[in-house]
Order: C-alpha cells, then sequence, then structure tokens
C-alpha cells in the first residue's frame, strides 16, 4: 500500500510531508548537548564537597577494603605503589647553618623516632619509617587518613593514627561542619571530629593544628579523600566475576574426561550409569571405580572420544590484559609500570619507567609534605622545648628529605653517569648519596674508617695500602678536582 501522501504548505503534495523535524546541531561545544545515541549523563550538583558525599566515601571505602582483602590485582597495586614509593624509608637531613647541631638531631631523631614503636605509635605498631608505608596503603585504600599529635609527661613526641571511619558526622552536614570537618568561611579545616562510639554517639572534636590529614587532593573543595581505587572498583568487580565463571567452567569440564557419541542419538539408552563392563562381563556403576582396566561396552553406531574442555576461551587472555589495564589507568599508572604488560622495546619502556617514576615521586612528596616536614618541625620544637636539643637559631625547622634511590632497568647504564658526573664534579658526593638513598656523612665516616683500618693492618705486617688494596689507595691519594 502506498504511503499516504500528506499536505504541505511548502512544495505541494509530496511523500514524508509534515514529519517533525530535527534538532539543528549548531552548539559550540557538542560535549554538552544531549545526544540520542547515547545514555544521559547526570551530575547532580556542581559542588565539590557535595559531590563526595558523605554515604559515597563510606560505600566506596567499603568496596575498595573488600577487594584490597579479596582481589590479588587491588591488592598487589596497593601494596606495590606504597612498597616502590616508600622503599626502607624517606630519611629527614637536618639543614640548618650549625652542621654539629643537624647531626646531633638526627640522630636523636633516629633513635627515637626510628627505633622502638612504642617511642613513637602511640598504638606501638609501627615507628617512623613503617608509618610512611602503612600511610600510603590506608590513604591508596580508604581515601584518607589521620594522625593527632600526642605529648608524652616528658615532653617527647607521640603519634595516634586514626583511620578514615572514626572520622566523620554524628548528625547531618551543613556548611560549615561536612563529613566529620568543621570549615571556616574559606573551606579551611578549623576541627576534625573522631568518632569515639558510634553507637551512642561520642565523640571528640581535635584541633586541626593537632591533626595531620593524609589525602591526595583530587580538586579543590573536597574535604575529604576519596579511594584510589574509585575508578577501578567496577572493573575489579566484573574481572572477579569473570574469573569466577571461568574458573567454574573449567571445573565442571575437568570432571568430564571421555564422551559417548552415537549416530542414533534416539535410541541411545545408556541407562543410570551403567555402560562399562568388569572382568567377567559384568555391568558396573561408574561410581564404584576405583582402579585397573576397563573394557567399555559400547552399543552399535556409539564411540568414545576423549573430552576436550574450551574453557577458558581464546579471548580470555587478552580480556583479562585489557581490563588490568584499565585498572592500573585508573590508578593514574600505565599498565606496563607495575609489569602486567612486559612486551615492551627498551627505549619505550624506559619512557614508561619515567612516567611511573613521576607517580612515585609525586606520592613521595604528598608524604613529605602531609607527614615528614610537619612531623619534624614539631618534633624538633618539643625536643628543644624540653631541653633535650640546644637552640640553634631561627632556622631550627630546616630540614631535606632523601627519598629512596629511582626505579630503573640499567642499573650499570644509570650508574656510570653518576661515575662520571660526580668526577667530572658537575654533581656533589651528598647529592650523589641523596640519589642512592644514602647518608653522605656515614658514607665518608665509613671509607675513612676503613683506609685507617686498613692502613694500619698493613702496616703491623709490613706490607705495602698500595699492593694490597690498590683502588682504596688510588682513589684517596688522588688530588680533588676543581668544581667547573
Amino acid at each position: 500500500m502506498a504511503p499516504k501522501i500528506k499536505k504541505s504548505s511548502w512544495g505541494g503534495p509530496r511523500p514524508g510531508a509534515g514529519r517533525p523535524r530535527r534538532d539543528p546541531q549548531a552548539a559550540a561545544f557538542e560535549g554538552a548537548e544531549h545526544s540520542r545515541e547515547r545514555s544521559l549523563i547526570v551530575m547532580n550538583t556542581y559542588e565539590p564537597k557535595r559531590e563526595l558525599a558523605p554515604r559515597t566515601r563510606m560505600e566506596l571505602m567499603q568496596r575498595a577494603r573488600w577487594l584490597y582483602n579479596n582481589f590479588g590485582t587491588a591488592s598487589y597495586l596497593i601494596e606495590h605503589l606504597a612498597q616502590r614509593a616508600v622503599g626502607t624509608g624517606i630519611v629527614p637531613k637536618a639543614r640548618t647553618s650549625d652542621t654539629a647541631w643537624n647531626r646531633q638531631a638526627e640522630r636523636a631523631f633516629e633513635d627515637r623516632a626510628c627505633g622502638d614503636a612504642w617511642a613513637f605509635d602511640a598504638s606501638a605498631q609501627v615507628n617512623f619509617y613503617g608509618a610512611q608505608s602503612l600511610i600510603l596503603r590506608q590513604v591508596a585504600c580508604d581515601g584518607d587518613f589521620f594522625a593527632q599529635f600526642l605529648s608524652t609527661q616528658a615532653g617527647g613526641t607521640r603519634v595516634r593514627f586514626i583511620g578514615a571511619e572514626a572520622v566523620g558526622s554524628t548528625a547531618n552536614s551543613n556548611e560549615r561542619a561536612f563529613d566529620g570537618v568543621l570549615l571556616d568561611r574559606f573551606n579551611a579545616p578549623v576541627s576534625y571530629r573522631v568518632i569515639t562510639d558510634r553507637a551512642s554517639g561520642k565523640f571528640q572534636d581535635v584541633p586541626a593544628a593537632d591533626m595531620l590529614h593524609f589525602r591526595h587532593i583530587r580538586r579543590a573543595g573536597y574535604p575529604r579523600g576519596v579511594s584510589w581505587l574509585h575508578n577501578a572498583i567496577t572493573n575489579c568487580h566484573d574481572l572477579v566475576e569473570y574469573l569466577a565463571y571461568e574458573k567454574g567452567s573449567a571445573k565442571a569440564g575437568a570432571q568430564i574426561g571421555f564422551v559417548v557419541t552415537s549416530n542414533e542419538a534416539q535410541e541411545i539408552g545408556l541407562g543410570a550409569g551403567k555402560m562399562i563392563t568388569g572382568p567377567n562381563g559384568e555391568e558396573i556403576s561408574t561410581e564404584a571405580l576405583y582402579n585397573g582396566t576397563l573394557i567399555p561396552r559400547l552399543k552399535p553406531g556409539e564411540s568414545i572420544q576423549s573430552f576436550k574442555n574450551e574453557h577458558p576461551a581464546g579471548a580470555f587472555e587478552p580480556f583479562i590484559r585489557t581490563i588490568m589495564g584499565e585498572i592500573a589507568r585508573g590508578m593514574g599508572l600505565p599498565p606496563e609500570a607495575l609489569m602486567i604488560f612486559v612486551g615492551s622495546a627498551g627505549t619505550e619502556f624506559r619512557g614508561l619507567l619515567e612516567v611511573a617514576q613521576n607517580f612515585l615521586e609525586r606520592l613521595q612528596q604528598m608524604l613529605i609534605d602531609q607527614f615528614c616536614r610537619p612531623l619534624w618541625k614539631f618534633w624538633i620544637y618539643q625536643e628543644i622545648q624540653a631541653g633535650r636539643l640546644p637552640y640553634p637559631g631561627d632556622d631550627w625547622w630546616r630540614c631535606e628529605f632523601v627519598a629512596p634511590r629511582k626505579i630503573t632497568v640499567d642499573n650499570g647504564r644509570d650508574g656510570r653517569l653518576y661515575a662520571q658526573l660526580l668526577d667530572s664534579g658537575y654533581m656533589s658526593w651528598e647529592r650523589y648519596c641523596n640519589l642512592h638513598g644514602l647518608d653522605a656523612e656515614a658514607e665518608e665516616d665509613d671509607i675513612l674508617s676503613a683506609y685507617i683500618r686498613r692502613k694500619e693492618k698493613c702496616e703491623s705486617l709490613g706490607l705495602n695500602l698500595g699492593d694490597v688494596f690498590p683502588a682504596q689507595a688510588e682513589a684517596l691519594t688522588q688530588p680533588t678536582q676543581p668544581t667547573p
């Protein structure tokens, strides 16, 4: 049947006249226009602190904790980042104008804060170095972490670590109090509400000056932090389910060793598992089999074949690699940097390691800015006030922090480069040691003490030091080259 012709005042009668016109695509930014071919994107608020509502933050934290506890990829990502960024620990180096005081302060801090956990942590679990990796793991999983400054009766410093779940609101949030953080008119924290008994509504408000808040600040206006797995949670759950399905299929297929086929499918009549004959020709059930040689008794037209399990299928590994790559990118790293993909060429892989190194350096700087430097200032001030350290001057707070050595895939090449820079005077000995996570003064002391000890032993035996240890004798007797 021909389509009905509608009348139109434009051009006379014609098929299709009078149909609704489509909206013209003339927007300056097409991304802001709704497309019928795509799902609608809805953001309920423009305000950052309302974007991360307390319920949303807590739900993300719970799911991230489950993944960290039960999913190896999520656990590996968090542990890998903490181990790579911290290593054996970020070391403080005092930088006041009094070099003798610097050494004294460093040794005092090393003896007290970096020794036994009970002298540093109120819960006696970690020291200064152990706290660094703990902070990164907690922040990556939960979104943020807290530490409260405490003072002992002797005027010493202790730290009370507080989990993200213990800081929150006991009532509805408002403009100034949001998710456990009391804000001033500039959205700066004034105090933090630490919940001591959620069931009875008991809490303690800690001034912001006495609290350290560890988090990655994604965007200005977020009072709290969000789990670093937030981009990866959906992919992680999909991967968990996919692996479970494939595992179930593989296990089910592994229980089938052989299959019987027949051209007379409608007349098979195999019975209830009695298709095997015993040594005397009697029928026995498959449940009674235990060992020995068996002769299957097949019906005419039947054949027995080995069963080939098709799980996991050929697309299994590419799919896994794709999802794991998306999870790594959601954490902020290229998959190659975490050794998920290892097929890149040397030059390309070095570039990827540079990206990973930059990411790790940002984590190290976050630790230095939010934990190491504030703690050092508070600890040194407490020791000066208690009289255990003398007052060195107005620059008592100056300190530099030495991070672990950079990651590399070519230690020989990088080592030769640093050695050339050191020998030519383009790099100081102290900077060289810092790049390798070493204490320059301690290394010098070790070198000199070893030289003196070896020299005394050689003299007592009537030997020449240069004959026994030629490399050390030559290095210590060469004239110092002027710095260009």
